[in-house]
Protein backbone atom coordinates (compact mmCIF):
# COMPACT_ATOMS: atom_id res chain seq x y z
CA UNK A 1 0.00 0.00 0.00
CA UNK A 2 1.54 3.42 -0.79
CA UNK A 3 3.60 5.00 2.24
CA UNK A 4 2.19 8.56 1.87
CA UNK A 5 -1.57 7.25 2.23
CA UNK A 6 -0.73 4.99 5.23
CA UNK A 7 0.99 7.35 6.98
CA UNK A 8 -1.99 9.62 6.31
CA UNK A 9 -4.26 7.20 7.71
CA UNK A 10 -2.54 6.51 10.81
CA UNK A 11 -2.52 9.94 11.98
CA UNK A 12 -5.98 10.79 11.13
CA UNK A 13 -7.31 7.70 13.00
CA UNK A 14 -4.79 7.56 15.21
CA UNK A 15 -3.55 4.09 14.02
CA UNK A 16 -0.67 2.38 13.79
CA UNK A 17 0.65 1.95 10.45
CA UNK A 18 0.51 -1.77 10.75
CA UNK A 19 -3.08 -1.77 11.32
CA UNK A 20 -4.13 -0.22 7.64
CA UNK A 21 -4.76 -2.54 4.96
CA UNK A 22 -7.56 -2.07 1.80
CA UNK A 23 -10.34 -4.51 3.78
CA UNK A 24 -10.56 -1.76 6.51
CA UNK A 25 -13.73 0.23 6.94
CA UNK A 26 -15.33 2.62 8.88
CA UNK A 27 -16.95 0.87 10.93
CA UNK A 28 -13.86 -1.03 12.19
CA UNK A 29 -12.49 2.17 12.93
CA UNK A 30 -13.89 3.06 16.82
CA UNK A 31 -12.91 7.08 16.29
CA UNK A 32 -13.97 7.08 12.52
CA UNK A 33 -16.76 9.48 13.08
CA UNK A 34 -17.98 12.92 11.22
CA UNK A 35 -15.04 15.02 12.75
CA UNK A 36 -12.61 12.59 11.82
CA UNK A 37 -14.04 12.35 8.54
CA UNK A 38 -13.60 15.81 7.68
CA UNK A 39 -10.07 16.07 9.12
CA UNK A 40 -9.55 13.04 5.87
CA UNK A 41 -10.96 14.86 3.35
CA UNK A 42 -8.77 17.99 4.32
CA UNK A 43 -6.06 16.22 5.08
CA UNK A 44 -6.29 14.16 1.35
CA UNK A 45 -6.84 17.78 -0.46
CA UNK A 46 -4.08 19.38 1.21
CA UNK A 47 -1.68 16.16 0.55
CA UNK A 48 -2.77 15.21 -2.80
CA UNK A 49 -3.55 18.83 -4.26
CA UNK A 50 -7.06 17.21 -4.82
CA UNK A 51 -10.67 18.50 -3.88
CA UNK A 52 -13.00 15.73 -3.66
CA UNK A 53 -16.81 16.38 -3.63
CA UNK A 54 -19.41 15.47 -2.07
CA UNK A 55 -20.55 12.72 -3.92
CA UNK A 56 -16.60 11.49 -3.41
CA UNK A 57 -16.42 12.37 0.25
CA UNK A 58 -19.95 10.13 0.72
CA UNK A 59 -18.26 6.92 -1.31
CA UNK A 60 -14.77 6.88 1.94
CA UNK A 61 -16.04 4.10 3.68
CA UNK A 62 -13.32 2.15 3.69
CA UNK A 63 -9.53 2.35 2.83
CA UNK A 64 -9.96 0.44 -0.50
CA UNK A 65 -12.86 3.42 -1.27
CA UNK A 66 -10.17 5.97 -0.33
CA UNK A 67 -7.50 4.46 -2.70
CA UNK A 68 -10.37 4.47 -5.50
CA UNK A 69 -11.80 7.98 -5.00
CA UNK A 70 -7.94 9.12 -5.36
CA UNK A 71 -6.75 7.48 -8.53
CA UNK A 72 -10.52 8.88 -10.05
CA UNK A 73 -8.89 12.07 -9.34
CA UNK A 74 -5.39 11.32 -10.68
CA UNK A 75 -3.71 10.97 -7.78
CA UNK A 76 -0.66 8.62 -8.84
CA UNK A 77 -0.04 6.18 -6.02
CA UNK A 78 2.31 4.70 -7.08
CA UNK A 79 0.68 0.80 -7.53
Amino acid sequence: MNKRLNTILAEVFALRETEIHPDLRKPDVGNWDSLRQMDLVMTLEREYSVVLEISDILKLGSVADILDVLKDKGVDLGD
